[in-house]
């Protein structure tokens, strides 16, 4: 049985072409799909390091890093921010109008 790796590292498997693949999501489309890259190498350990370098990138790009929840966060910040990600985005306009 494999490990288990942690929420947002990617995935790792090996294809039968006898090559490593690392996948991992970089975000979501319009219609919550997600949008994924990978990397190909030819040992494990050549695709982690690959893997890590190329989510430290998109995190990046992306900016998911400011977007996260710190554990120092102020409760103010933090709902500020949980509104504004997961809920704004699901409410018709009249609704954030009087929240």
């Amino acid at each position: 049985m494999s490990k288990k790796r942690k929420h947002g590292d990617g995935t790792v498997r090996l294809r039968k072409d006898g090559r490593w693949e690392g996948r991992v999501v970089i975000g979501y489309d319009d219609n919550n799909k997600p949008k994924t890259r990978n990397v190909l190498a030819h040992s494990k350990t050549e695709c982690l390091e690959k893997l890590n370098v190329l989510r430290e990138e998109c995190e990046k790009l992306t900016g998911r890093l400011s977007k996260k929840a710190k554990p120092d966060m102020p409760f103010g910040d933090w709902l500020d921010l949980w509104y504004n990600t997961y809920s704004k985005p699901a409410l018709k306009i009249t609704t954030q109008d009087c929240y």
